[in-house]
């Protein structure tokens, strides 16, 4: 029998659901073998009973009365609460299990594909590719659902890269490995799907792409760096060409330039003036002294 590893505990594979709706028929089930058993609702039930009427008879030092034996009995929770609360319950830890079991498989498959080298892609990588996209499919649009951005990314960038055609040079280069070298020469994760790797995978020299945003909230890729990737006799390598001027140089500092050298021509054109008229005001009382 395969069994798998959720929560540090090997369970059948037979137990683990196939999905959200199969989770809730096994709840169901597993909820209805419970009634013929001791953990039943009405057994349940009876036993809470017991619990409020020594808890009461404890705090008061003597015996209830049958009126209050009555209101006892209608405080404590119905069986069909409780059997509503066992099904939710075992729902729930169903579909923990699928929703981890489901996990632990999308990401030992991206492991493995983004290890594979390049050269040993086939139809079978690509079948993969699209069974993780289904069952990361099957993971959102439900409240409480995990956060896949990160297996989204890494999908959308392995998937790019295997498709992008290669230099043979470069065809013992896994997909992972062209990720972190990105990553050192500056690149952030979340734009890893947006580069252009058949221009790196050919041994050009290639432009960065960084996501940007405008005041509108429309995005867009600006440019960033410039790389070459390189295959040598030490192994494979990335080198940063250049680097654009534009992501050295901020557009707050642009403007504050371009205030304080309108302020600086301020001043310089109104101190001119004072000047030109201090000196027609000597040429004045020069005259004036000639005439005298």
């Amino acid at each position: 029998m395969l069994m798998e590893l959720i929560n540090n505990t090997f369970i059948p594979e037979n137990e683990i659901p196939r999905s959200r709706r199969d989770a809730g028929r096994k709840a169901f089930l597993q909820t209805f073998r419970n009634l013929f058993t001791n953990r039943n609702p009405f057994r349940k039930f009876m036993d809470a009973y017991r619990f409020n009427t020594i808890r009461w008879s404890a705090s008061n030092l003597h015996e209830p009365s049958w009126g209050k034996r009555i209101g006892l009995f209608l405080q404590t929770r119905n069986p069909v609460a409780i059997l509503r609360d066992e099904y939710l319950n075992n729902r729930s830890s169903l579909l923990n299990k699928w929703e981890v079991s489901n996990l632990n498989r999308i990401q030992t498959e991206l492991v493995r594909i983004g290890r594979m080298p390049l050269q040993d892609r086939d139809r079978n990588t690509f079948k993969s590719l699209g069974c993780i996209a289904k069952k990361i499919k099957q993971l959102q649009g439900y409240e409480g659902c995990p956060d896949m951005s990160h297996e989204k990314q890494l999908l959308a960038t392995y998937r790019y890269i295997l498709s992008s055609p290669f230099d043979r040079k470069f065809g013992g280069l896994p997909p992972d490995e062209i990720c972190g070298m990105l990553c050192q020469n500056g690149l952030s994760e979340p734009n890893l799907p947006y580069q252009n790797y058949e221009g790196i995978l050919q041994g050009r020299e290639t432009v960065m792409y960084e996501l940007a945003a405008r005041k509108n909230g429309e995005k867009y890729l600006q440019p960033a760096d410039l790389v070459k990737l390189d295959a040598g006799m030490t192994g494979f390598s990335m080198d940063l060409i250049s680097r654009f001027p534009a992501r050295e140089t901020s557009v707050p500092n642009l403007a504050e330039g371009i205030q304080a050298s309108e302020k600086k021509e301020k001043l310089s054109v109104s101190k001119e003036p004072k000047k030109k008229v201090r000196v027609r005001k000597e040429k004045i009382k020069t005259k004036s002294v000639k005439i005298k």
